[in-house]
């Protein structure tokens, strides 16, 4: 169980972070216990991942049954968040950045539910027409950008890695996370894993 004193450090951790302070790397420990309870941000992250799904995927994608689909959402969520710091394990070990792996992931997760906090609202202020729909999809092209760019300042600074090296791991992220979405997309379709 997470304690109220963590969420709030973890929570100002990452708002500095955000504004581009390295001071808010010093919120978060460097440790297997907290590395497992960073895993509470998914958990409250799952409610907001939930609405986008509703808000931004269309009835005709989905070919499967109400339970399929639930299956195939869990499944794709969790593997978004385990996937990652499973093969980030072995890259850290072949980079020589194995003492700074679990503050990376710890940090990781927070920015993560930040992350879809961010893209809930725009994806509700443009639902919503709040924006107008012109410009919907700018906001959303801004924030994705935004959020790469807040992606690869925390790599760099918490694997202590080189620009470039962020960058290749934001792509590989990126790279992980589009694997995913598209065997998800497949399944929902009534299509096989790897057939067409």
């Amino acid at each position: 169980m997470i304690s109220f004193r963590e969420l709030k450090h973890s929570i100002s951790g990452i708002l500095l972070l955000v504004r581009f302070n390295p001071q808010g790397l010093d919120y978060f420990e460097n440790n297997l216990p907290a590395f497992w309870r960073s895993y509470w941000a998914a958990i409250f992250s799952f409610p907001l991942y939930i609405g986008i799904i509703i808000l931004q995927t269309p009835n005709s994608m989905i070919l499967v049954g109400p339970l399929n689909s639930v299956i195939i959402y869990i499944a794709a969520y969790l593997l978004g968040w385990f996937s990652m710091p499973f093969i980030m394990f072995y890259v850290c070990r072949s980079i020589n950045r194995e003492d700074n792996f679990y503050q990376f992931f710890i940090v990781y997760n927070w920015a993560t539910l930040f992350q879809i906090t961010f893209m809930a609202a725009i994806t509700i202020c443009t639902k919503l027409n709040i924006f107008h729909p012109s410009i919907g999809g700018v906001f959303i092209f801004i924030a994705i950008a935004m959020i790469l760019i807040y992606q690869a300042y925390v790599a760099h600074l918490a694997l202590a890695v080189s620009r470039l090296g962020a960058l290749a791991i934001v792509i590989l992220d990126m790279t992980i996370g589009l694997l995913i979405e598209g065997w998800a997309t497949k399944l929902l379709l009534g299509q096989g894993l790897f057939g067409g």
